[in-house]
């Protein structure tokens, strides 16, 4: 039997071909002279295919066409003039007469442009409405093919527009893991493909990243006497001799801080406060000085961490903001109660500390020491602190700087800490020798804060 079906083919289970080949017959291929005819598999519509030209806003219209015997359409058209906004559409309809839905499309002029459909009803028509100009050269085709085809291409090399023919994939990408299974390639919330770290950096500063936000902290002790061994917070208060130290800042219990002014009776700029509310909401806020005269906040403030002069003029005084106390020369007598100094050199804050507001989490990215006009024979020791909410100030990093004529001192997160709302961040400076009797430390570290 394996010798009598050598050099045979058996086709089975179906007719290959009516009338030639019948189910269970045997075809001798080595034979050259066997033939199989191939039968078309796409007709040419007549009701749907135009060369007739169309005025001004013309349309043409074709006939509903029963087509649930063919796999696909495709659609070509040509004109000299552009088409209306959306000039051709393809329509559908389940009985020839309600036309519920159809595809549409903008065809741009003396260009030929080719649509590839599945069947969405049993019928369908083409109709086509012209733009403003007269067509002078209008060709429209339908063929409607039998059998699945290839779509209509594209040169890669080719400008895609809004009005190309394209087909919607939608894909699951698995990526092996190492020796371990597969994981599904997921998306962040802004649809970036999480293969790569896109939601950092500039990404953010632009405002490109949804929830995301980045903060920049700086801060400078500008004169305390190192000379005391004491530990500073790097702020503007720790200004040694002045009315307005505070060398080791002061924290609020409650929304207290409510009052500022200026050292100056001519100042009367507006200054921009940033701060956190009695439940740790974000509040920012303008008050316009009034010289040496107290003036209220708009919203009392249980944080403050930055303020700023957001006029086009310079103050000329020392702008405080505290809790409400009495002041001499519009700065408090109980220097405790400051909360906020503004040095008229720099017109905004420096302040190395934060709070982190209500909804957010905050990670700390990078933090940097460096000393300015400080004694080469000094040496200092940096801490950066934090406190969560109803705890205690608790050691995050410990940098020493020695030597501080000029000294940068930069570190960088590998794994960024993570901190929640209402934790106090503070950075701090301790001098452990003695020697002139000046020093200056600056400090700030960078955060991303992210929406909870």
């Amino acid at each position: 039997m394996r010798k009598l079906l050598a050099g045979f083919v058996l086709l089975a289970g179906f007719v290959l071909l009516a009338g030639i080949v019948q189910a269970g017959e045997l075809v001798d291929i080595n034979s050259s002279r066997v033939t199989l005819p191939v039968a078309a598999d796409s007709d040419i519509s007549t009701v749907n295919a135009t060369t007739s030209t169309l005025d001004a806003a013309g349309v043409f219209t074709g006939t509903a066409e029963d087509i649930s015997d063919y796999a696909g359409a495709i659609v070509t058209v040509y004109s000299d003039q552009a088409s209306a906004t959306d000039g051709l559409a393809i329509e559908w309809s389940p009985d020839g007469t309600n036309w519920d839905g159809s595809d549409v499309f903008t065809i741009p002029a003396a260009t030929q442009k080719t649509f590839s459909f599945q069947p969405v009803c049993q019928y369908m028509r083409v109709k086509y409405t012209n733009g403003g100009t007269t067509q002078t050269v209008f060709r429209l085709q339908t063929q409607l093919k039998a059998t699945n085809f290839k779509p209509s291409s594209h040169r890669i090399s080719d400008a895609i527009v809004d009005e190309d023919d394209a087909e919607l994939v939608m894909a699951v990408i698995t990526a092996e893991k190492d020796g371990n299974g597969f994981d599904h390639v997921r998306s962040t919330a802004d649809g970036n493909l999480k293969v790569a770290n896109v939601e950092n950096g500039l990404s953010i500063a632009k405002g490109d990243v949804t929830g995301h936000s980045v903060v920049h902290k700086f801060g400078n002790a500008p004169d305390f006497d190192y000379d005391s061994g004491s530990e500073f917070t790097i702020w503007d208060g720790a200004d040694d001799g002045t009315a307005w130290e505070n060398a080791r800042y002061d924290y609020s219990t409650t929304a207290a801080i409510d009052t500022i002014s200026s050292s100056d009776n001519s100042d009367t700029v507006d200054i921009e406060i940033q701060g956190l509310g009695a439940s740790t909401n974000l509040v920012i806020q303008t008050v316009t000085l009034s010289g040496t005269n107290a003036v209220p906040l708009v919203t009392p403030l249980l944080r403050v961490f930055r303020g700023k002069n957001v006029n086009g003029s310079a103050f000329a005084g020392h702008v405080v903001a505290y809790e409400s106390t009495p002041i001499a020369a519009g700065v408090p007598v109980d220097k405790s109660k400051i909360r906020l100094v503004i040095q008229p050199d720099n017109q905004q804050t420096e302040m190395a500390l934060y709070t982190v507001p209500a909804g957010k989490t905050a990670y700390i990215r990078s933090l940097d020491y460096a000393t300015a006009g400080a004694s080469k024979t000094s040496s200092y020791i940096c801490r950066l602190y934090a406190r969560s909410p109803g705890g205690v100030f608790r050691l995050q990093k410990k940098i020493a700087l020695q030597d501080g004529g000029s000294t940068l001192t930069q570190y960088t997160y590998t794994d960024p800490p993570a901190y929640t709302a209402g934790t106090d961040l503070e950075m701090t400076v301790q001098l452990t020798a003695t020697g002139a009797a000046a020093a200056s430390v600056s400090g700030g570290f960078d955060m991303v804060l992210v929406d909870d």
